[in-house]
């Protein structure tokens, strides 16, 4: 069976950990394919919060195999402290495979990161300074350190020689925090860190084909939203990697034929993290209301997200350039109450109505979005009955706001979430045979 991509369709946030959690019950296999541990994911099962960052969601499930593709890069520091959380609680990371050929993110490049920064003035680019850039600058570079490197001593102690003076002198030149370590301490500690992985590392990509040829069900996990891609997103608001569709390939190992299904993860409304322009950004206390309402505050820096009412010009955007072949809308609850919801149709720019997401950020900058404004719809008290009695449980004026939702996208809502857990997820259709 062809696998199934779940990406963020807006700049992130939109509630991915909890469907790729939902579609696993289903797979066999769940691959994370890009990012690092700057894309957190809250995962709420039988009452206990799990929040990941360097581990992917699959990794809850015992039962599946749990995969680290190449296209990620590996802070092994704070993956160890999440592995040991989940044991804690009575987890364990046996079914976790992690990829040869991942890159690793070392000290200096945190460091490095908030340096950048700096000289960046009054227009940062909100990074979360946990190095991902920088592993990322080294990985095209050709100079990064892989998992695969682990496994290899000589190889490891003369890339080790190189990079230590190289990274002490540009620490020093970006006026940045010293780097302590040595080449006998580095290569002390990146040997604790392969006793940590032995075992599980392996040729994924191979693990990830033969799981496909088998007729096995396999999930591919992105992290962050399509709007944060190198080259599609709000450049240079956005990170390192390909979040989109197209990125679980190259990060995974994969052919574009083994994909089958495409979910685009959709939140309600709109929010973001950190800079960049967002059309549709509310203002004063009615975005406070529904920073509150919705719990808009980052799983990694803890930072209130920014927000606004659904852009549909935006989601276009992604569900173009993803291939979307269902959508998972999620949050939508946080809107019951409202009186009045808007939407976002278009764009006027200079006097002109735009129906596409345009790449000039002045352009962006200068936008006013034309909204549509639908009647709101009231909550309900019990949501296991609404749950168990599917989408026509639902009010009729949420439902007319899924309609619109999939009109402007041309893409079907499959999934709809009406709260943060694993069980609170209405199925319209089976995005596997989408």
């Amino acid at each position: 069976m062809p696998g199934l991509v779940i990406i963020g369709a807006q700049w992130g946030d939109e509630g991915k950990g909890k469907i790729t959690d939902y579609l696993a019950e289903d797979a066999e296999m769940v691959v994370r394919f890009q990012g690092g541990n700057n894309a957190g994911h809250t995962i709420i099962i039988d009452g206990k919060t799990f929040k990941l960052q360097a581990l992917p969601s699959g990794v809850l499930r015992p039962d599946k195999t749990a995969v680290i593709g190449n296209g990620v890069v590996i802070n092994m520091e704070e993956m160890e402290d999440e592995i040991k959380r989940i044991v804690e609680a009575g987890g364990t990371i046996a079914n976790l495979k992690i990829s040869d050929r991942a890159h690793l993110i070392m000290n200096y490049h945190k460091k490095l990161d908030g340096a950048e920064e700096k000289y960046r003035g009054n227009k940062p680019v909100g990074t979360t300074k946990k190095g991902i850039g920088p592993a990322y600058q080294d990985k095209i570079s050709r100079i990064g350190f892989r998992v695969g490197d682990l496994y290899e001593e000589d190889l490891l102690k003369e890339k080790i020689s190189f990079m230590i003076p190289y990274k002490k002198d540009l620490l020093e030149m970006m006026d940045a925090e010293k780097c302590q370590c040595s080449n006998e301490s580095l290569f002390a500690k990146m040997m604790r860190w392969r006793d940590m992985v032995d075992g599980l590392v392996c040729d994924t990509s191979v693990l990830i084909n033969e799981a496909l040829d088998a007729g096995k069900k396999v999930v591919f996990e992105g992290a962050q939203g399509a709007m944060l891609d190198i080259d599609h997103g709000t450049y240079p608001y956005v990170t390192s990697s390909s979040t989109c569709a197209g990125g679980a390939c190259t990060g995974s190992g994969v052919a574009p034929r083994r994909i089958g299904s495409v979910v685009g993860c959709l939140k309600a409304y709109t929010t973001r993290v950190g800079e960049g322009p967002m059309v549709t950004e509310m203002e004063g206390e009615e975005e406070e209301a529904l920073q509150k309402l919705g719990g808009e505050f980052g799983v990694v820096t803890g930072r209130g997200r920014r927000c606004g009412w659904l852009d549909l010009v935006q989601a276009e955007h992604s569900a173009r350039l993803n291939g979307f072949t269902s959508i998972a809308i999620t949050k939508i609850d946080v809107l019951c109450g409202y009186k009045e919801v808007k939407v976002c149709t278009a764009y006027e720019i200079d006097g002109k109505i735009v129906k596409h997401f345009p790449a000039s950020l002045s352009k962006l900058e200068a936008a006013k979005p034309v909204y549509k404004t639908v009647k709101g719809w009231e909550g309900w008290d019990d949501t296991a009955e609404v749950v168990k009695n599917g989408y026509d449980a639902l009010p009729e004026g949420m439902k007319s706001y899924i309609s619109l939702i999939e009109d402007g996208l041309k893409v079907p809502v499959d999934l709809v979430s009406i709260g943060p857990g694993r069980e609170e997820t209405i199925v319209r259709r089976d995005p596997w045979h989408s």
